[in-house]
């Protein structure tokens, strides 16, 4: 991923989607450059954790007004699930349909409308954005370890495909920040989860390190690396592995640019990712 900078805010783009300029923006926003007061400081773009909803307007009005065309934001109501849902250019025309839209549950977003945002706020699970320039179209996935364990990246590749005419081999995707395995520690029923998907149980990553208990002896610790997860479910549904762009950044560990909901012990913002069709 390359590096931008508008004035405090910080935010970062897919070296691949550059060759699709003219036909997508997006962005990976930095915690940097907002308004939000700790512990939320300071481009908190979340509704959810308490902040306060002037301020979160305020970081999402900076958002738009940093990407070109400053597309509309449109975004659901995340539940970890493996729910598709497709914006459509109605969803802005109608005013009630578009506040129905932000209360509408899914972890998936699909569009072929020009000018619409798809947007999520994170603060550890996956942002996976695709891009099908062969038929015009986007998707932005919200992949925690529960969408993951039931393929949610995948769903949404099918969607594309339903409406679209999407064919895997013709799409890239970004892989954003989140949290790794270094910092992601999960228990026994998170990997009994993957074990009961057919796809996600031939494809998971899952370790086993020693971690000090705090009085001098070590215990065993499960770590998942979903990112890893996504990308091995993403290549078996026919994307190409040179069509994959992942980010190296660990949310947790790279707390002085991003949030991390587990590392911050649930009192934090969220960071905004953003990808739109021009």
């Amino acid at each position: 991923m390359r590096q931008n900078t508008n004035g405090d805010i910080i935010w970062f783009q897919f070296d691949q989607f550059a060759a699709f300029d003219g036909l997508i923006t997006h962005g990976v926003f930095a915690r940097q450059g907002g308004v939000s007061a700790p512990p939320y400081a300071t481009l908190n773009c979340g509704l959810s954790v308490g902040d306060d909803p002037a301020r979160v307007a305020e970081n999402r009005a900076r958002v738009v007004a940093t990407l070109p065309d400053h597309p509309t934001l449109v975004t659901a109501h995340p539940v970890h699930g493996t729910n598709v849902v497709e914006v459509v250019p109605e969803d802005l025309a109608d005013e009630a349909a578009f506040a129905r839209r932000i209360y509408t549950k899914a972890d998936a977003l699909i569009t072929r409308a020009r000018g619409v945002g798809l947007f999520w706020a994170y603060a550890d699970c996956t942002p996976i954005l695709l891009v099908d320039p062969a038929h015009e179209a986007i998707a932005l996935v919200h992949a925690g370890w529960r969408g993951t364990s039931s393929a949610v990246a995948v769903n949404a590749l099918t969607a594309m495909h339903e409406r679209y005419g999407t064919q895997p081999d013709e799409v890239y995707v970004g892989i954003a920040p989140s949290i790794g395995p270094c910092c992601y520690e999960v228990d026994a029923p998170v990997r009994d989860a993957f074990a009961a998907h057919p796809l996600a149980a031939q494809h998971t990553f899952f370790s086993e390190i020693m971690v000090p208990t705090g009085d001098g002896d070590q215990r065993p610790s499960l770590r998942l690396d979903v990112a890893a997860c996504n990308r091995a479910q993403l290549l078996a549904s026919g994307v190409r592995a040179d069509r994959i762009e992942q980010s190296e950044l660990c949310t947790g560990c790279r707390r002085d640019l991003f949030f991390s909901h587990r590392l911050e012990n649930s009192k934090t913002g969220r960071f905004a990712v953003v990808i739109a069709l021009r």
